[in-house]
């Protein structure tokens, strides 16, 4: 293949992560063959060129190739996939981010009387589709992520809260009381013993949703990514380990709290 400079390697090396990412479960097409195909089509569209290949140069051909994510079949693509991309616009308008931003402070005004969550979901569609398009033509946000991250950032600090909280609270409630864990375990009577008592419980149901939590999350991470990009970008199953491992520790902990009186 042609030599490339470090920033046209790179963006080619960005283009075909993504769609290996993307080809990765598919079931009629591998990310070899495409890779060999995109490799040929550049080796044949810049035979004429001089010189190392700059990053202008790649980018016209990639752009001509079409996006990663078009490697896939469109009938191996979720239907809310196929949704999304009839949403996307051109990477050099504003008028998308603009919209969104505008959805989303409305949505916000307008929450009281109901129709504020329709805007909120409303707008964070819009500021995904802008997203993958400017992502489709390899073009930084820049300052344009100001105005199409908060509905994105809304729905990833409620998708926080439900990790952390999960089904910890309910069942926390639950068993807090005379009818609940108190008697299933025998709880002491003493305010230092029943308090003791409550902060193991909680540690073990808490511990114990956060380990369950990492694992659903690590099964399903690609679309968890996918949903909240760019800003879960960066989130690998390393990451989810790490919260499992905090489970675990805090589930122990509360083990201890609760049988060693």
């Amino acid at each position: 293949m042609r030599e490339l400079t470090p920033e046209a390697q790179q963006k080619l090396d960005t283009y075909l992560q993504r769609m290996r990412n993307e080809l990765s479960g598919s079931k009629s097409v591998t990310a070899e063959e495409v890779e060999q195909n995109v490799r040929e089509h550049i080796d044949f569209a810049l035979a004429n060129a001089n010189g190392p290949i700059d990053s202008a140069r790649i980018t016209i051909v990639l752009d001509r190739l079409g996006a990663p994510e078009q490697w896939l079949p469109d009938d191996e693509r979720p239907a809310w996939r196929r949704a999304m991309a009839r949403l996307q616009g051109g990477p050099e308008e504003w008028r998308l981010a603009y919209a969104s931003l505008a959805l989303f402070v409305l949505s916000i005004m307008l929450m009281p009387v109901g129709i504020g969550l329709v805007l909120m979901v409303a707008s964070f569609l819009v500021s995904r589709a802008y997203v993958e398009s400017m992502r489709n033509h390899g073009e930084p946000l820049g300052a344009r992520r100001w105005l199409v991250y908060p509905p994105i950032a809304f729905f990833l600090i409620v998708a926080l809260a439900l990790v952390i909280v999960g089904l910890g609270a309910p069942e926390m409630a639950w068993g807090i009381g005379e009818h609940g864990f108190e008697r299933i375990f025998d709880a002491p009577q003493s305010f230092d013993g029943l308090l003791r008592f409550q902060i193991g419980i909680g540690g073990i149901i808490f511990g114990s949703w956060w380990i369950i939590a990492a694992g659903v999350i690590t099964l399903f991470l690609r679309p968890i990514r996918f949903v909240f990009a760019p800003l879960l970008d960066s989130v690998r199953g390393r990451h989810l380990a790490v919260l499992a491992a905090i489970g675990a520790v805090v589930a122990a902990a509360g083990g201890v709290l609760v049988y060693y009186r």
